[in-house]
Parts: C-alpha cells; structure tokens; sequence
C-alpha cells in the first residue's frame, strides 16, 4: 500500500484527487480522511490525518501549497 509521500506525488498529477482531498480537509474528521485515503489505496494513520486538519492552514500557504484552499 501507499503512504502519504506516494499520494501528494499522485495529488500532484491528478487534480481530481488533489480536489477530493480539499474537500475532505475542510469537511471531515480525521478519522473518514484516513479512510478515504485507505479506499484510494493509501495508509495513512488517524494520527497523521489529525495533524493534517490541525495544521490546514499551514498546508495551504504559498510555501508549501499542498492545500490551495
């Protein structure tokens, strides 16, 4: 299975997944991100996905960009 380096690269390439994991980050609780990420074919941990809602509008800064919204 996939971690969470192999998706950002995946999200990188694939608009409709790098949108599908936006709506997820401003909608969901971690546990269905972790999920989600499970039915795309990646493992990433609750714990991982908690640190990704906590730290959204980190994501989302024009240094990284992982997060356009």
């Amino acid at each position: 299975m996939k971690n969470f380096i192999d998706f950002i690269i995946d999200a990188a390439k694939d608009s409709k997944l790098s949108d599908e994991f936006s709506s997820h980050v401003n909608e969901s609780s971690h546990q269905t991100i972790s999920s989600w990420f499970k039915e795309k074919g990646y493992d990433v941990h609750e714990n991982e996905c908690k640190k990704i809602i906590d730290n959204k509008d980190s994501l989302s800064s024009k240094n990284l960009g992982l997060y356009p919204y």
